[in-house]
């Protein structure tokens, strides 16, 4: 590692040093060139490096000469900027997408520490003139002031390059002065209370290992940190006093910029690779690849591609360095402009490189050969956050468009102009400032939700925000807090999937499926044209309302739509003590079954539920022969089978039906069944897995008002049980623990 003393570095004045000038671009020719060196190397530790799962320590140490590249020269750096980035980041992709990815992050983090506190860097850089550092900067975990600095808690996931690094940057929301700000810490690895995951386990990108860091309860000095909004800023960093013009690029100029350049370096090496096979590598038949009419065509498209790409890449570099130089502000316009251009070229890449691949045959797709790697890597690319298509292209042609911002959009604190940052806005006028609300906020996958500040929802076009009056609790909430079964939540957001509150104009409304970050367990919440909202009767209760929602439009559905009870079905709802259960069983009466019973553990509120008239027998499941029960309670056998548990009860409950019955299982908070059924009690029934998704979203609502309607008129009630947002830590427990009642939350 190069040393240096700093005392001996003459610099100018800030933001003087930049694009166009000779010395500047001399420099940057020669290092661009001699990145070159490395492509071979890169090549041949590509197969060990996807062993390893990361970059072998060998080639970070080959590649030492770039990693000062953009480290302010005041501290012995380069002091280069983004053409340098991003044209090392693509010739390094010529030899291998993983290493390309891993040694430009470890390249641009230094830069990121040029960011910090004056006293911070002086630190850092004594005596070196580069850090190797991941960067996870999407907010997790928790943090919290204390004297000299902050501790932090929590896991940061994607931290790529963690392997070969020595530090990382990450963020986590910190209270200060009574509101969550997103703040950015450097972290040294090697301390207690920092542990490196092993968890990165990818087909693609596998070498980059961007694992997970968890800290608990780790001390970050006060010189460490900075805001996030302050770290992806132009003009508010610390670092704003270097000479470096590229200390004021935006994230969308130099990140941005930087991973459209790995993709296009790929596509380059693959386009290569292939022209290099195609007059040697013989289709079945044996004629040569060349030889072939289809074969040149699947050529000439993925040539024309690559042109395309590499003419739009190279306009906007020009253009964005051109811009960032003169310190000109960039409006929203031209955010989604360029964004949706780099997204563009990336999935440019990923066409080109599929339809090369497709046309080589079986041996391309040996593990030895760099075009299945290729193929692989770039497929992970196209789904990174900045480049996900459908994310990005939805929000940059609404920048375009002049729609405006939403409170949603990732980075939705733009830069837009020199003096500091754009505020959101709702309809492209005037800038609002950012309130807080009173949310249950998790900080944390599988983390149990705090209540405390957080941003309160903007609505943008097509978007409206409800005044929440109670959410209710629902078993699912708990699996999608916990990563499942749809993957890792948005960490911080708000939890809670539906509740009932008031819109703008006084209506209230039943609501479900907000938009992320913002769930029902606050103040506020935000709905789009993905969510469901109703309009219910003033005089319905707020309590039993939210709880028709999920639980019993799960049920009715599953009765009425799915299972199309008639009158005169006998129905043997399982799990009849839970919301689902209680409801289901009510409505199943109120459609015309002839006779309801309702099987489940806890007697006392079987018991209960007959006493009521909501079933006519019951079973208690648990016993010695759970299925001889339930064939005893049945009159000849049942029609209808509402499964709310599955596992054990599943095997019990289906010999006791009818030939012709329909069995709809709902849930499996008993577990997957254990045994095997015999084919005769399976003949002639049909079994159902029903889900949310699955139900159109006009029986959605209908049922919905079907049931309120019911509710109403004093036909169909639940027990309620209402508590305020404050308790709901000790709630949170209690969600999956079998309650007989339905939880609601007052807000």
């Amino acid at each position: 590692m190069t040393t240096v003393d700093v005392e001996t570095i003459r610099t100018g004045e800030p933001a003087s040093v930049g694009a166009g000038q000779p010395d500047f671009e001399e420099r940057t020719d020669r290092l661009i060139e001699k990145a070159k060196v490395l492509i071979p190397t890169l090549r041949a530790r590509a197969q060990e490096a996807e062993a390893l799962r990361y970059q072998p320590p060998q080639t970070v140490k080959d590649a030492e000469f770039l990693m000062d590249a953009l480290t302010p020269r005041v501290w012995g750096g380069q002091g280069l900027g983004s053409r340098a980035l991003c044209e090392v980041a693509r010739v390094l992709a010529h030899g291998d997408t993983s290493a390309a990815w891993t040694l430009a992050f470890l390249m641009e983090h230094s830069w990121m520490a040029a960011h910090l506190k004056w006293e911070a860097q002086e630190e850092l850089f004594k005596g070196r003139t580069f850090i190797l550092a991941s960067a996870p900067l999407t907010p997790a975990g928790k943090a919290e002031v204390v004297e000299g600095g902050f501790r932090v808690t929590g896991t940061f996931r994607y931290a790529s390059g963690l392997w070969n690094s020595t530090h990382t940057f990450l963020s986590s929301m910190v209270n200060i002065d009574g509101s969550l700000t997103p703040m950015t810490f450097l972290i040294e690895l090697d301390q207690p209370g920092v542990t490196v995951n092993d968890d990165w386990h990818m087909s693609g990108m596998a070498a980059t290992g961007s694992a997970s860091v968890t800290l608990a309860d780790v001390f970050v000095r006060e010189i460490y940190a900075i805001p996030l909004e302050e770290m992806l800023s132009i003009d508010k960093h610390p670092g704003t006093v270097h000479e470096e013009k590229f200390l004021r690029y935006p994230p969308f100029a130099s990140l941005g910029m930087m991973i459209t350049a790995i993709a296009l370096g790929s596509a380059e090496a693959v386009v290569e690779t292939v022209k290099a096979k195609l007059g040697t590598t013989r289709a079945f038949g044996g004629a040569t690849r060349q030889d072939l009419p289809q074969s040149r065509m699947r050529f000439a498209e993925a040539w024309e591609k690559l042109r395309c790409a590499q003419m739009l890449y190279h306009h906007i570099l020009e253009h964005s360095i051109e811009k960032c130089d003169a310190l000109e502000p960039w409006s929203q316009e031209e955010i989604g402009q360029i964004e949706l251009d780099q997204t563009t070229i990336v999935h440019l890449a990923q066409e080109l490189i599929g339809i090369l691949c497709d046309g080589m045959g079986s041996s391309p797709y040996q593990t030895k050969e760099a075009l299945q790697r290729y193929r692989r890597d770039i497929n992970v690319i196209a789904n990174h956050a900045f480049m996900d298509w459908d994310l990005v292209a939805e929000r940059s042609i609404r920048y375009v468009l002049g729609l405006g911002t939403r409170s949603t959009d990732m980075f939705r604190s733009q830069v837009t102009t020199q003096g500091g940052v754009a505020n959101d806005r709702t309809d492209g006028g005037s800038s609002t400032e950012e309130k807080t609300m009173k949310a249950a906020v998790l900080n944390e996958v599988a983390g149990v939700p705090a209540v405390g500040d957080f941003p309160a929802p903007q609505a943008g076009p097509g978007e409206q925000v409800v005044d929440v009056i109670v959410a209710a609790l629902n078993p699912i909430d708990l699996r999608l807090a916990a990563g499942g079964p749809f993957g890792p939540p948005i960490v911080p957001s708000v939890v809670g999937s539906e509740g009932v509150g008031r819109l703008s104009d006084g209506t209230k409304v039943y609501f479900s499926d907000a938009k992320a970050p913002y769930g029902a367990l606050a103040e506020q919440v935000l709905l789009g044209d993905r969510s469901r909202c109703y309009a219910i009767p003033d005089g319905l209760d707020d309590g039993l309302a939210a709880a028709l929602g999920t639980s019993g439009i799960t049920a009715l559905t599953a009765l009425q739509w799915r299972a199309q009870l008639r009158a005169g079905d006998e129905v043997l709802v399982l799990g009849a003590t839970g919301a689902v259960g209680q409801i289901g069983a009510q409505a199943a009466k109120l459609l015309g079954a002839s006779r309801v019973v309702g099987a489940g553990r806890s007697e006392e509120t079987l018991a209960k539920l007959k006493a009521d008239g909501k079933i006519d027998e019951y079973v208690v499941l648990g016993t010695e022969d759970d299925g001889a029960a339930l064939k005893a309670a049945a009159s000849v056998g049942y029609d209808v089978v509402l499964d709310t548990v599955m596992g054990p009860a599943f095997a019990a409950a289906l010999p006791a039906t009818k030939i012709g019955a329909r069995y709809v299982v709902v849930g499996m908070s008993g577990g997957v069944p254990e045994t095997t059924i015999a084919y005769p009690f399976l003949t002639g029934r049909s079994v159902f897995g029903h889900l949310k998704p699955l139900v159109p979203l006009d029986e959605w609502e209908a049922s919905y008002q079907q049931l309120v309607g019911w509710a109403n008129a004093g036909q169909l009630s639940i027990e309620v049980e209402q508590v305020p947002l404050d308790s709901l830590a000790e709630v949170w427990a209690r969600i999956d623990k079998g309650a007989h009642k339905k939880l609601v939350v007052e807000i």
